[in-house]
C-alpha cells in the first residue's frame, strides 16, 4: 500500500481554485484529496516542457498542474484552471 502524501497549494492555485464556480469546486477538490492516495491517477500526465510543473490531472476540461516530492511525501499543486488558460 503506498503512503499517504500531504498536499498543499501555492497562493496562485488558492486564488485558482477560489474563483472557479462552486460546482467545479466539488470534483476538483476531490481529485486534489485523491491526490494524497494515489499521486499518479489515470488522468494524470506527465508535463514534457516541466516550465510549469512535471504533471497534470484532467478534471473534465479543467486541469490541476503539480509536483510530486517523494522524500517529504508531499504534493505541490501550482495551477488550477481551465485547459485553454492553464498553459500560458
Amino acid at each position: 500500500m503506498r503512503d499517504k502524501y500531504q498536499v498543499l497549494l501555492t497562493k496562485k492555485a488558492q486564488k485558482d481554485f477560489q474563483k472557479l464556480d462552486p460546482s467545479l469546486q466539488k470534483p476538483i477538490l476531490k481529485t486534489i484529496l485523491d491526490l494524497c492516495n494515489n499521486q499518479k491517477p489515470q488522468q494524470f500526465t506527465a508535463l514534457k516542457g516541466k516550465n510549469i510543473a512535471q504533471f497534470r490531472v484532467r478534471v473534465g476540461d479543467y486541469r490541476v498542474l503539480y509536483d510530486i516530492y517523494d522524500e517529504d511525501k508531499t504534493i505541490l499543486i501550482f495551477r488550477i484552471g481551465h485547459r485553454k488558460d492553464i498553459y500560458r
